[in-house]
């Protein structure tokens, strides 16, 4: 009975190793079911000088069997598209893009169609709508170029409310629940963005009962995320800034921004700024035409300052060049007097010198004198051989600094 009970294992475990290949291994006819692996290079190749994809661009593996490609820029038309794809660029299996007969669907694997519809649906969310029964992966675009991205100030009052944070705003449902919870003082009334195609953007001061600013410089987007810069600016005051108020209040600054389905990465880069030595700033300027300008020697600057300073007695300013340099800006004409510029900061960027001016823009309710401006904003800063990129931040006509 033993050597029965023996010879049948061996036969048993025979049996066992045939199923592995013989010799553990896996056999072919189960190979054929591992799906095979997604061709990264290919897609990220696809995808680095992708055009019209200056506000997203992105690449998700979703249980490592397809690649959503996620694009969106600032094109008058095809402004946005999704492609699904097998692994390779070669399977595309679904599309939705922008068009002028406005947004097209399509998919030539009706099995993926179901999968592609609930993605396009949830851009906004990490694992795209699909729940903990799916695997979504985030594909790292090497070397992703940064896009500035057009940001317009709104008039942000103080706000009264309790624990505020830095927020993103994109429905109305949420713009309601700031405004409840903001409190604002009495006689303060809020146009209402169009969240169709808006965001705002709010940004808090540190501390609360402080007469001190916060204010953003730039919005821009490496298409997977957007950054917000910002600097805050302490200010001492005698008096209490807002002396109504039976609470606290905090300074904030809201933007509206194109509605951008990426999340936000809000950095403070007031220890970047370049304290100005002298300004110069004005609505009347000789100079006609829009310019931005780096200024660093004397010839130069005698002959803008001819230019600029045609029918005017004032004395130009004396600038030490081989220390200093001066940035200026200037808008060129303008057909009211509720056009200027009420600042210019100037701050250090990636090994560059960000220059951010901020373009005062009459609004509806705004009543404006009939006037011709040229408005101008000349600051005197350390001298720099790092380039200087110009960055403008639309604000409302009562803005102040």
């Amino acid at each position: 009975m033993s050597a029965l009970i023996s010879r049948l294992c061996a036969i048993s475990l025979v049996a066992s190793l045939s199923a592995c290949g013989g010799d553990g291994s896996v056999k072919q006819q189960d190979s054929a079911k591992i799906a095979p692996p997604i061709a990264n290079n290919e897609f990220l190749n696809l995808v680095k000088d992708a055009s019209c994809a200056n506000f997203r661009n992105r690449l998700f593996i979703v249980d490592q069997k397809y690649v959503l490609w996620d694009k969106a820029g600032s094109c008058a038309d095809a402004s946005y598209a999704q492609s699904l794809y097998g692994n390779t660029v070669q399977s595309l299996l679904c599309t939705h893009a922008d068009s002028i007969a406005g947004p097209r669907t399509s998919c030539t694997d009706t099995s993926a169609e179901s999968l592609f519809k609930t993605m396009i649906q949830n851009l906004d969310k990490a694992d795209l709508g699909l729940g903990t029964g799916h695997q979504v992966q985030s594909l790292t675009i090497p070397n992703s170029a940064s896009n500035v991205i057009a940001i317009k100030g709104l008039p942000s009052p103080l706000y009264r409310g309790s624990n505020p944070q830095n927020t993103v705003i994109k429905d109305q449902q949420s713009w309601s629940n700031f405004l409840t919870a903001a409190n604002f003082s009495q006689g303060i009334s809020l146009l209402t963005p169009d969240f169709n195609s808006k965001m705002v953007l709010v940004n808090f001061f540190k501390a609360a009962n402080n007469c001190s600013i916060t204010r953003f410089l730039k919005l821009s987007s490496d298409g997977q995320k957007l950054i917000a810069n910002y600097f805050q600016e302490e200010r001492i005051a005698i008096a209490n800034c807002d002396p109504r108020s039976q609470t606290a209040s905090t300074h904030m600054h809201m933007v509206e921004s194109p509605k951008i389905s990426l999340p936000v990465e809000f950095t403070d880069v007031s220890k970047s700024l370049l304290m100005p030595q002298k300004s110069i700033t004005g609505v009347n300027s000789g100079i006609q035409d829009a310019r931005t300008l780096v200024i660093k020697d004397q010839a130069t600057w005698n002959n803008i300052w001819q230019a600029h300073n045609r029918e005017s007695d004032a004395s130009q300013a004396q600038v030490d060049f081989s220390k200093k340099m001066l940035v200026a800006v200037f808008l060129g004409t303008r057909g009211s007097g509720c056009y200027r510029i009420t600042n210019l900061r100037i701050w250090r960027n990636a090994g560059k010198l960000a220059a951010t001016y901020y373009e005062t823009e009459p609004g509806p309710q705004d009543v404006c004198t009939t006037m011709i401006t040229t408005p101008y904003y000349i600051v005197e800063v350390d001298l720099s051989n790092e380039p200087v990129e110009f960055n403008s931040v639309k604000a409302p006509v009562d803005l102040l600094f």
